[in-house]
């Protein structure tokens, strides 16, 4: 038999301490099974998980949709087919209210209505001063949204629903909550005992 004839025989290498008795021997033999059922059953529930984390990115985006208001659904494509654009918007948290201010130019107070569902204000109107062409006339560059708007925005702590003021000033829509009395801060006065001295 020559060199090249000759193969290797493979080695076999153990990462298991030999048995000293036969107790111990069963016992890694019964643990080597018990983890190998486990693998098993773990492989074979893969629809259980994947439901698991379907659930959980599921639960993800309507955080997100709670976060963002509408703004998250439309770009999920969630909005509708209808043409709806989104004014801008501020919030702003004081002390004892939230502010929230959209810019709404060339809509009166008349064209907008507004809700507040839970801690969800939602605005929502229509402006009719986008550029209108005719014939003879080309748009060359048209970029004020006109028509149907809407918009969802959540607060950032609970308000009182029997408590907000809004009003129209120059193109800005404004509107003030007053915070819920839960949320509001207030002053904890502090009683001493008389004659007790430290």
């Amino acid at each position: 038999m020559s060199m090249d004839d000759q193969q290797p025989e493979p080695v076999h290498v153990s990462t298991e301490e030999a048995c000293s008795t036969d107790e111990a021997c069963d016992q890694t033999q019964s643990q080597t099974e018990t983890q190998g059922e486990q693998r098993r059953k773990a492989e074979s529930s893969g629809i259980p998980n994947s439901i698991e984390r379907l659930r959980s990115e599921f639960d993800k985006l309507l955080g997100v949709a709670v976060e963002q208001g509408e703004r998250a659904l439309d770009r999920l494509g969630l909005f509708g087919n209808e043409a709806v654009w989104m004014p801008r918007v501020d919030v702003l948290e004081l002390e004892e209210k939230v502010q929230v201010s959209f810019d709404l130019p060339g809509v009166t107070a008349e064209e907008i209505n507004i809700t507040l569902a839970g801690n969800m204000l939602t605005i929502a109107g229509s402006r009719s001063t986008g550029t209108f062409t005719t014939s003879g006339q080309t748009a060359r560059v048209s970029e004020r949204p006109s028509g149907q708007f809407r918009r969802s925005v959540p607060m950032p702590v609970a308000v009182d629903p029997d408590k907000v003021t809004a009003s129209v000033q120059n193109g800005i829509l404004s509107v003030e909550l007053e915070k819920s009395s839960t949320e509001k801060p207030r002053q904890i006065p502090i009683s001493s005992a008389a004659g007790t001295g430290f």
